[in-house]
């Protein structure tokens, strides 16, 4: 729910707080509208800024070719534009 954070612009930050009260070595994984460019610009730079951040692994799946989404849901207004990102601080 982080794109619904109406008072900070930058998605990204909303991010970052997120991450900033995991304990080191916690484990997260939050899920948004990752794949809409126009809230959190290009997938890859979001990932290399988490990195950025400190956390030691990340990874992303794409829910709208994933194969537990059932296809019905991987249209742009389902899940097609949701995106989970994971990992380990």
């Amino acid at each position: 729910m982080f794109h619904e954070v109406k008072d900070v612009p930058d998605k990204k930050l909303v991010v970052r707080e997120a991450l900033r009260v995991v304990k080191k070595g916690g484990r997260f994984a939050f899920q948004d509208l990752f794949l809409l460019q126009s809230v959190y610009g290009e997938i890859g730079a979001l990932l290399e800024a988490i990195r950025d951040w400190g956390v030691e692994e990340v990874a992303f799946v794409d829910t709208s070719n994933s194969d537990f989404i059932p296809q019905a849901l991987k249209l742009p207004m389902m899940l097609g534009r949701i995106g989970i990102i994971y990992g380990k601080k």
